[in-house]
């Protein structure tokens, strides 16, 4: 009875490493599956992300001096699997994604290029969607996605709705938000930004140049006369 007492004592500090385990697993599964093969996911649990993550970062900058796309966009891959906290590794990712490699591929036409542009804008959305999943809602994330949207694809729609998105993140910049309403604006649509920058105007503070809430008083009376005169 004696020996079965402290076997069973013996075992709980092991089954309580595995719970933790679990615990971790459970909600990084769709992370842990991108390291394996790749000797990480021993390095997640031992406490070694942020060494794994800078590793695997200062490959990709190698293989992004080499101009090899392929490699480049595996081991970004591999770096915020490691560590997904630094927004530093998903908004630099996302540029290589979508402006980098694109101009590394071989000359082509015109149509071709604007193809290639928009298929690695896509791809460096989606990389920056898988952020807001594993790091968490952040305005910056959003922010980025949308100047992507604007200077690499013309798409005005897609980045309106980012940077409003990134306007609703806590501690977001304040030109998120004028920003959706100028490209509100320019869609044709100022009903719609007059009544967002009426939303957005009391939680402007008068003292915070950053806020600009002259400008966006401003903006709303010039939309309200544009309304009028319709």
């Amino acid at each position: 009875m004696v020996l079965l007492f402290a076997g069973t004592l013996a075992l709980r500090p092991m089954e309580q490493r595995v719970n933790t385990l679990r615990a971790v697993a459970e909600p990084r599964g769709e992370q842990l599956a991108g390291l394996a093969g790749h000797g990480g996911v021993l390095a997640i649990f031992g406490g070694m992300r942020a060494a794994l993550a800078s590793g695997f970062w200062l490959r990709a900058n190698l293989a992004w001096e080499r101009r090899d796309p392929a490699a480049t966009a595996a081991l970004i891959e591999l770096t915020v699997a490691a560590d997904e906290r630094p927004l530093y590794f998903w908004l630099n990712g996302a540029r290589m994604l979508a402006c980098d490699l694109p101009a590394w591929l071989p000359p082509a036409p015109e149509v071709v290029r604007q193809k290639r542009s928009a298929e690695h804008t896509r791809l460096a959305l989606r990389f920056l969607e898988k952020g807001a999943r594993w790091h968490g809602p952040d305005a910056a994330l959003h922010v980025e996605m949308a100047n992507l949207c604007l200077r690499q694809a013309g798409d005005v729609e897609s980045a309106a709705r980012y940077y409003r998105q990134a306007a609703e993140q806590p501690r977001a910049p304040y030109y998120a938000a004028r920003i959706h309403a100028e490209l509100l604006r320019e869609l044709g649509r100022p009903g719609e930004a007059l009544a967002w920058l009426r939303q957005i105007l009391p939680a402007l503070p008068a003292d915070e140049p950053a806020a600009c809430r002259d400008v966006v008083l401003a903006r709303i009376e010039a939309l309200e006369q544009e309304l009028a005169r319709r």
